[in-house]
C-alpha cells in the first residue's frame, strides 16, 4: 500500500520555502538595474527570523562539521557550507528521514520499474513546481535567478550582523543562522538523499529530471557560462571584467606558482589564471580561488596591475569581501618584497 503521508507534508513545506525565496528576489530585484539590491535583500532574508536549532545541531559527532556536511550531487554547496559556523550547522531533520524512509518503502511495495519510475516522475513533478510566481521565465534566466538568491541565502557572510541573542525560555542564547539557510540546506540535503534512495532502485533521478524538464538546481561548482540570454531570448556576450598588467605572461605564471607555494592561491590552472589577466580565450571560466585575507589580495592584485578595482576582485575571485589596499604596511611584507623581484627580473628581460 502507497503512502505519500509524509512526502505529501515535505512538498507543502518546501512549497513554503521556494515561495519565500522567490519573494526574497522578486522584492529586491530592480527591473531598471536588472540587478538585485543587496540592501534590501540583506532585509528580505532577515525578515524570517532566526533558526532556532533544538536538537538539530550535530554537538555529538566528535568530527569537524565542515568536513561531514558535504553534498554528493548539489557539489557547488559545499562551498558555502564551508564558510559557516560548526555550532550554526544543522543535521537532516528527523522529518526529512521519515520522507526518505516513507520513500524507500513505497519503491518496495512497486513490482515493476516502469511503475518506480513513474513515482520518480510524479515526485519530481511535485518538488519542482515553477507555477509558485506564475510567471513566465526563460529557462536559463530562471537558473541564473535562482543561483544567484540560493548564493545569497547560503552565505552565512553574507550578512554581517548575523550573530543575534535572545531569551529562550528566560536564558540567553546566541542564534548564528537564518532560518531560510537552514531550510534550503535541509532541502539540499533531503534532494541528495533522494538521488541516493533512487539510485538503490537502479533509477538515475538526476536523468530522469534532465528529461522531463525537471529541475533538481544541480549547478555547476565552478564554471559559467561567457553568455547569458537576454529578455528577449537572444544569446548575448556578457562583458566580464579582468585584470590589466603591463608584466608578461611568464612573470604572471611564476607569481602564480608562487601564491600557490604561499597557500595563498587554492589549486591554479594557468589557463584560468591568464583568463582574468585578459591573456586566454575561454569558452567556459572559473573563478580563481584566494586563501589569505581580503586586505593581502588587494595588495597584491594593485602591486601586479598598478590598480585595484573592487568590483574586478569581487568577480575573479567569486567574493564579496573587499578590503582597501593598505600600501606601507604592504610593502614592508616578504611577499611584497620576493613579489617585487620577479617584476624587476621581468623588466629586466624586456628590455
Amino acid at each position: 500500500m502507497i503512502n505519500r503521508q509524509l512526502t505529501d507534508s515535505f512538498i507543502k513545506d518546501f512549497d513554503s520555502l521556494a515561495e519565500a525565496i522567490y519573494l526574497c528576489w522578486h522584492n529586491s530585484f530592480s527591473s531598471t538595474t536588472n540587478r538585485t539590491d543587496e540592501v534590501i535583500l540583506r532585509k528580505q532574508i532577515r525578515s524570517y527570523g532566526f533558526y532556532r536549532h533544538k536538537n538539530t545541531i550535530r554537538k555529538e559527532l566528535p568530527l569537524s562539521l565542515r568536513n561531514t556536511l558535504k553534498f554528493r550531487n548539489l557539489l557547488w554547496v559545499n562551498q558555502y557550507t564551508d564558510t559557516m559556523a560548526e555550532d550554526s550547522l544543522s543535521e537532516c531533520t528527523e522529518h526529512n528521514k521519515q520522507v526518505i524512509k516513507e520513500t524507500e518503502t513505497n519503491l518496495f511495495e512497486f513490482k515493476s520499474r516502469t511503475e518506480r519510475i513513474a513515482y520518480a516522475n510524479i515526485i519530481l513533478r511535485d518538488i519542482d513546481k515553477n507555477c509558485i510566481h506564475n510567471k513566465k521565465v526563460e529557462n536559463s534566466i530562471r537558473d541564473i535567478r535562482y543561483k544567484e538568491i540560493f548564493e545569497y541565502i547560503l552565505n552565512h557572510h553574507f550578512i554581517s550582523e548575523d550573530n543575534v541573542t535572545v531569551f529562550d525560555d528566560g536564558r540567553r542564547k546566541i542564534y548564528p543562522i537564518y532560518e531560510l539557510t537552514v531550510k534550503l540546506i535541509n532541502h539540499f540535503d533531503f534532494i541528495d538523499r533522494l538521488i541516493e534512495v533512487f539510485t538503490c532502485f537502479g533509477i538515475n533521478l538526476v536523468q530522469l529530471a534532465e528529461k522531463a524538464g525537471y529541475n533538481l538546481y544541480l549547478f555547476n561548482n565552478n564554471k559559467s557560462r561567457l553568455n547569458d540570454i537576454n529578455q528577449n531570448g537572444d544569446l548575448v556576450q556578457k562583458i566580464i571584467p579582468k585584470f590589466n598588467s603591463t608584466l608578461s605572461d611568464e612573470c604572471l605564471i611564476k607569481i602564480m606558482h608562487y601564491l600557490s607555494a604561499k597557500k595563498r592561491l587554492d589549486s591554479p590552472n594557468t589557463d584560468v589564471w591568464l583568463f582574468w589577466f585578459n591573456r586566454k580565450t575561454l569558452k567556459t571560466y572559473e573563478s580563481l580561488r584566494w586563501k589569505g585575507t581580503p586586505t593581502m589580495l588587494s595588495n597584491i592584485i594593485q602591486h601586479v596591475c598598478g590598480e585595484c578595482i573592487s568590483e574586478t576582485i569581487k568577480t575573479a575571485f567569486c567574493t564579496k569581501d573587499y578590503v582597501k589596499p593598505t600600501r606601507k604596511e604592504y610593502e614592508v611584507s616578504k611577499i611584497y618584497k620576493e613579489l617585487e623581484q620577479f617584476i624587476i627580473i621581468s623588466h629586466q628581460k624586456n628590455s
